[in-house]
């Protein structure tokens, strides 16, 4: 069989387009509207609303793809400032601290003996219960070996070593460390770093009357370490099971590691 040419198949398609032409008008004309345009309406109703909701979600992920590096830059900026601020309220309390630290420095009454200068710490070691600080100030402003560093609350240690524009500290909690030491009560002994927060109170007499609480002091018995400033105090006294010896453990007046400016005491 024989298939109808292409010109048929124009000729065809042209009728059918004229025939939907004057059906569409002659509807327009009586108010209504066509077959096909009713049954087109009613096909696309039922998808209408779902097409509807995912051209909006593709508007708003338009949307969001181009407002997202404004975003993150501003998520960055915002982080930015926040950390400025966390510095600069870092500075503020170190500030603080150190301004309290002079306040009390300077309505103390320094050690007899030379004069006191101020410094600040620059660095702190801690390592195999070694316990020292390094000092801005050196011998340039008299600073020598064996000279006492304190502050308001009691003794910190002494200078170790020194060059001239600053020095070494061995605090009183180093294992090194040794103080002549006299309690409230007249107890004498020594008083030993140990490399941790507490430390001991050694060669006591065995009924030496030390009691928890009892604030501790330097002796004055040795050249280096003038009489009377505050170590700490008694946390807790202990005899061996030979009862031939007492210890106690002692807690030191100063706040090591919150120090940041101490006093030097030169010229001794």
């Amino acid at each position: 069989m024989k298939r109808p040419s292409p010109p048929i198949y124009i000729a065809v398609l042209l009728g059918l387009c004229a025939v939907l032409v004057a059906w569409h008008y002659a509807a327009r004309r009586n108010g209504g509207a066509s077959l096909p345009e009713s049954a087109a309406f009613l096909v696309l109703r039922g998808v209408q609303r779902p097409l509807l909701v995912v051209g909006d979600w593709f508007s708003d992920l338009g949307r969001t793809m181009l407002r997202r590096g404004g975003v993150i830059a501003e998520n960055e900026r915002l982080r930015g400032e926040v950390a400025d601020l966390r510095g600069q309220n870092q500075r503020l309390l170190r500030y603080r601290r150190d301004n309290d630290e002079l306040r009390k420095l300077l309505a103390m009454k320094p050690p007899k003996g030379g004069k006191a200068i101020a410094a600040d710490i620059t660095t702190l070691d801690a390592f195999d219960q070694a316990r020292q600080i390094h000092l801005n100030v050196g011998s340039a402003q008299g600073v020598k070996p064996k000279d006492v560093v304190f502050v308001a609350e009691g003794l910190v240690g002494q200078v170790i070593s020194v060059t001239p524009l600053d020095c070494t500290v061995l605090l009183l909690t180093d294992r090194a460390a040794r103080v002549g030491a006299v309690t409230q009560r007249g107890a004498r002994g020594v008083v030993q770093g140990t490399g941790e927060a507490v430390g001991k109170m050694a060669y006591l007499n065995f009924n030496a009357d030390v009691r928890e609480g009892d604030l501790v002091y330097t002796s004055g018995e040795s050249e280096i370490f003038p009489k009377g400033l505050i170590i700490g105090q008694v946390l807790k006294a202990r005899r061996d099971k030979g009862y031939s010896r007492l210890t106690a453990f002692i807690e030191p007046a100063v706040s090591f590691d919150r120090l940041s400016v101490v006093y030097v005491r030169v010229g001794a």
